[in-house]
């Protein structure tokens, strides 16, 4: 079972490794298409600054079986971008609140994850179904 854990706001990329950097500056380029570094995308106080889209930025870690599994990034509010732990591979995204992921047992997965942590609103399409795994101990 899946756990979204050590939930931590990113604010500089100063403290990031060069991985994560990596990996923030790819959420950048899921976000908005522009390929900016992990400072840009960070930089700015001025709330009209188009390039810094991601100053409202989280961390997560996904754990299950007691390891790592997933790293999750949300920024902007509504949007995410989940990578293999450890790597740049994205396996799901979030749009709107909603997850997107191809993978099925993935997507189950995680999105069981997205409920008991309280990520996913209940008003999501996918909610009423990944509420029913949770609460069958299914995922």
């Amino acid at each position: 079972m899946a756990e979204f854990t050590n939930r931590r706001s990113v604010v500089a990329a100063e403290p990031l490794t060069a991985l994560q950097a990596e990996q923030l500056r790819l959420c950048g380029v899921h976000y908005d298409g522009e390929d900016l570094p992990a400072d840009r995308r960070l930089a700015s106080d001025d709330e009209d600054d188009e390039e810094a889209v991601l100053r409202f930025c989280e961390r997560w870690d996904v754990v299950a079986d007691g390891a790592p599994r997933y790293e999750a990034w949300f920024y902007q509010v509504d949007s995410g971008t989940i990578f293999l732990a450890g790597t740049v591979e994205v396996v799901a995204e979030v749009i709107q609140c909603g997850l997107e992921c191809s993978d099925p047992a993935r997507r189950l997965e995680l999105g069981a994850a997205m409920v008991r942590a309280g990520l996913l609103p209940s008003v999501d399409s996918a909610y009423a179904e990944f509420r029913a795994a949770v609460d069958a101990g299914t995922a």
